[in-house]
């Protein structure tokens, strides 16, 4: 039965069904599937509050599942199209609502580039600590709806770690607004934190309190140190982490991304042949804390070191890291895996990736977050588009239930949506999952909010 989109009234945004849009915001550009569920029947481009209110009153009164989408670089499917749904898109909602340095907060609205509130923050002397590998193009509200992390979360932790409070409309239309601007609060049950990771399944976010920190005195210390293997470079890690250094970067890339990054950017990053890359940063170089580092890589086997403080060479180093994925992605298609292991087992999950790999003639993208034990270990297909070979499927069956295995997570930073659901129920006890659906019911009992995702 058709719904009369007439009669979704909005103050301030714009309904949209024409087939051409409805065709291009039904898939996510960055997901690694070839096509979204279904046939959304419109887009809101919501403009307020009120225009997102509105909307999920209508969906709740007429029973039609609402799909929440910022900048649409969801890379687990989790804000594509599903059939008879309505895409509530929220990239109007940009605006940087107040930048309060006295509090070390800003106030933001949900559309609001991550890549632009960390530079209107440096403007004042602060920053933004999350900072996926997408945050130029990512929007606050995807990185709540995630979780998402990044290389800084090591020190600063992720978005979750940097969010203080909520305003989140509810499916009915209520407006709730949870925490504040305050770094404790212990006056309730924290929803706050409840809605962080949830995917858009228990209501819509936007606008968020966010917490800045004081840009760092002193020199910014990156440096790159080679390493024979992957494996050698993990347990450099793990030295490093132990010294009391406080690093505030450790990412690791293998060979393959080292090629890849070569070919894509220009550069000559492999040419000492050496077969894994370690991307460090001391963004407090304390006195000493660098020859201590330096030593400490070098006697853990780091092949060569190479350091700057150069704030031009230190934002091409950082570039080279955000473009990975792109760099993976320019040979056909990047199958991106986001897990996370205690950091103990970091070089035997590494390993064991590898090993899978080449049983299944599978060509192996690894790089992440190495000192907080999240790792992408990605797939590299010839092909654009069409179905999941047989053999990067059963790379995939073989490596996730590994990770769950040694206590790890097959989600770290990107989401379950619709790629990861299968293996929920092997990392979470039926407890847990009957537990998760009840929450889901208190706030959205009439389950229109991104059904079918998370869970």
């Amino acid at each position: 039965m058709s719904t009369d989109l007439t009669t979704l009234a909005l103050p301030d945004g714009e309904v949209v069904t024409e087939p051409p849009v409805l065709a291009e915001y039904r898939l996510n550009p960055y997901t690694q599937e070839t096509a979204a569920e279904g046939q959304p029947i419109a887009v809101v481009f919501a403009a307020s509050v009120a225009d997102v209110q509105a909307t999920l009153q209508f969906a709740t009164a007429h029973h039609i599942p609402v799909v929440t989408q910022g900048a649409r670089t969801s890379i687990a499917n989790g804000a594509a199209g599903l059939d008879g749904s309505i895409l509530l898109n929220l990239s109007r909602l940009n605006h940087i609502v107040a930048l309060q340095p006295e509090n070390q907060t800003a106030v933001v609205e949900a559309g609001v580039l991550n890549g632009d509130l960390d530079k209107a923050a440096r403007e004042v002397g602060y920053f933004y600590a999350p900072d996926p590998g997408s945050k130029p193009i990512s929007t606050i509200g995807g990185n709540i709806a995630t979780n998402a992390g990044g290389m800084a979360s090591l020190k600063y932790g992720t978005t979750r770690e940097n969010v203080l409070g909520l305003k989140v409309v509810l499916a009915d239309g209520r407006l709730l607004e949870l925490g504040g601007a305050t770094f404790k609060n212990n006056a309730s049950y924290d929803l706050t934190d409840l809605f962080i990771g949830s995917e858009g399944t228990l209501g819509v976010v936007v606008e968020a309190t966010v917490r800045l920190r004081p840009i760092p005195f002193g020199d910014t210390v990156t440096g790159l140190a080679t390493f024979a293997d992957v494996h050698a470079l993990t347990h450099a890690v793990q030295v490093l982490q132990a010294s009391g250094v406080n690093p505030s970067m450790l990412e690791v890339l293998n060979w393959v991304s080292i090629e890849a990054l070569d070919e894509y950017e220009g550069i000559d990053l492999g040419g000492r042949g050496e077969q894994a890359l370690l991307i460090f940063q001391l963004d407090v170089a304390v006195a000493g804390a660098l020859n201590l580092a330096d030593d400490l890589l070098r006697k853990a086997g780091a092949q060569t070191i190479d350091v700057t403080s150069d704030p031009a060479r230190t934002a091409t180093i950082i570039k080279i890291r955000q473009d990975i994925f792109a760099a993976g992605a320019q040979y056909g298609r990047l199958i991106v895996e986001d897990i996370a292991v205690p950091l103990g087992q970091l070089a035997i999950v590494a390993d064991r990736a590898e090993v899978i790999a080449a049983k299944h003639g599978q060509r192996l993208l690894l790089l992440g977050h190495a000192g907080d034990g999240n790792l992408h270990p990605d797939i590299i297909l010839e092909s654009k588009d069409g179905a999941l070979p047989a053999e990067t499927q059963a790379y995939i069956d073989e490596l996730l239930p590994f990770v769950i295995s040694i206590g790890g997570t097959v989600s770290a930073e990107h989401g379950i949506g619709t790629i990861k659901k299968k293996w929920v129920p092997q990392q979470l006890s039926p407890a847990v999952q009957t537990l998760q659906q009840q929450i889901k019911a208190v706030f959205d009992p009439t389950g229109i909010l991104n059904p079918g995702r998370k869970f």
